[in-house]
């Protein structure tokens, strides 16, 4: 019908046939046959109805417009526009939420995030607030005159979904629009939001909603994203139930995966890592990995809890973390038989932002010195972080023939890793390969910039004769390989 090779929702003003085309298209989503294809490129899906393509999120737009009766006359910029002081039409909120739900399913959150923000503003905010601030620091006030009494129950709980489907499934900064959203419900004189964040969204079984186990219990907002757990009192049961009460949280249920965990418990125990934050989910995991019984089910919740760009929200924003951090914390400290998860976790977790896992890493060396382990860590850590410090005792430590020959075995294994986007970034900028930029910023954690600068020579010179050839290798251009 038009050059694009598929129809948009524009397209169902104009003909009869692209609205056809549509409701074939909701049917087959209601009814569950609907398929997503690729309709150009990777980022341009939607299905496909007796051949003729269709956008994926204009079928959700069709759906939308046609339970807010689009049919009403509207203003310039799309928004319908009731006659001043009428009763707030209907709005079928629970058939709006269903279908966005079957959608979010098939295209997932990313592909409907926009429409659906953009069909929240143009019904509930454009219509009632305007923009006190500027593009860059928007502040959203009620309009003089603004009249709640036209906005309907059912669009305050549409847009709450939003809301709460952004603390789901959309990435951390999704915090902002969905608070955005309950102030603007709020401030048109609805109590959902409050509820919401009294009583969470009543989706979660009540088992999970509230918990009560021997010696601890656990409660779960799923409106707020926080966990809170308390342990009344010290045992290995306690915690496995708190554990296990996680796990099946992350597990079977859609949870927010950026989240808080608030713990209180009757023992002050913390991980022996200088800088981190001593904080009730770090007191959780350094109590929990005291029980060895207990570290399969902390790397479980490691596991479920590990997703790059996801964060614990109750963290001040110098000591951000992955969710997951502390429990591979204490993993880590606690066996060397934990290293897998340790260099998975460096591997994912967002350097970009995160240098939390930098001190994990200084705390580790203290501990145990230049282990083969040790420098698996520190190779992982330098290609996925910013900036891996310095520190004068790394030198000393590490001037011994075991530790070096598992530096030079490290520099050359590394080739084979697949690169975070820190290590490839630096290593464009640099002009070298991303094995050699992130073996270069260890050497200068290790050894300091004096070293970088006379290629290790004061190093080398200084270096006891039996260890002169690995210094020279460490400090050349190219790996021995």
């Amino acid at each position: 019908m038009n050059k694009r090779n598929w129809l948009i929702f524009e397209d169902t003003r104009q003909t009869p046939e692209a609205r056809a085309a549509f409701d074939r298209a909701v049917a087959q989503v209601n009814d569950g046959t609907a398929q997503v294809r690729k309709l150009s490129g990777e980022s341009i899906r939607g299905f496909v109805v007796d051949g003729q393509k269709i956008l994926g999120q204009a079928v959700l737009e069709y759906v939308l417009e046609g339970l807010s009766g689009a049919s009403r006359d509207v203003s310039p910029a799309g928004t319908p526009v009731p006659p001043r002081g009428a009763p707030a039409a209907p709005f079928d909120a629970e058939s709006a939420r269903a279908f966005a739900e079957r959608m979010r399913l098939l295209l997932g959150w990313h592909d409907i995030d926009y429409l659906l923000h953009r069909w929240v503003d143009r019904r509930l905010r454009d219509p009632h607030f305007v923009n006190k601030g500027n593009d860059w620091r928007e502040q959203w006030v009620l309009k003089e005159g603004a009249d709640p009494a036209v906005v309907s129950d059912g669009l305050f709980r549409f847009a709450c979904y939003v809301a709460i489907c952004d603390l789901k499934f959309g990435p951390s900064y999704a915090s902002v629009s969905a608070e955005r959203i309950f102030n603007q419900v709020t401030q048109l004189g609805s109590d959902l939001p409050a509820r919401l964040k009294r009583d969470g969204t009543g989706e979660l079984p009540g088992e999970l909603a509230a918990f009560r186990g021997a010696g601890m219990s656990a409660r779960a907002n799923d409106a707020l994203a926080v966990v809170r757990i308390t342990v009344q009192e010290e045992s290995e049961a306690a915690y496995a139930q708190a554990l296990g009460y996680l796990d099946r949280l992350l597990s079977t249920t859609d949870f927010p995966r950026s989240y808080a965990i608030e713990f209180r418990g009757p023992t002050k125990t913390y991980l022996p890592i200088k800088g981190l934050p001593k904080k009730g989910v770090h007191q959780l995991f350094a109590c929990a990995a005291a029980y060895p019984a207990l570290h399969p089910a902390i790397e479980a919740y490691a596991r479920q809890a590990m997703r790059e760009y996801e964060w614990y929200t109750n963290l001040d924003a110098e000591d951000c973390a992955m969710p997951g951090s502390f429990a591979v914390f204490a993993l880590g400290c606690a066996s060397a038989a934990h290293a897998p998860l340790v260099l998975d976790y460096l591997a994912l977790a967002d350097g970009e932002h995160q240098s939390m896992h930098g001190r994990y890493i200084e705390g580790y060396v203290d501990a145990h010195g230049f282990t083969r382990e040790a420098i698996a860590y520190l190779l992982a850590c330098a290609g996925n972080i910013q900036h891996l410090r310095h520190r004068k005792t790394y030198a000393a430590r590490i001037a011994n023939a075991d530790s070096l020959g598992w530096l030079l075995e490290a520099r050359r294994r590394v080739a084979g890793d697949a690169p975070s986007s820190i290590a490839a970034l630096r290593a464009n900028l640099l002009g070298e390969c991303v094995d050699e930029a992130a073996f270069r910023a260890a050497r200068h954690a290790i050894w300091g910039e004096q070293a970088d600068k006379d290629r290790g020579g004061q190093v080398i010179r200084k270096a006891p004769e039996a260890l002169r050839a690995l210094y020279t290798e460490i400090f050349a251009d190219e790996p021995g390989r």
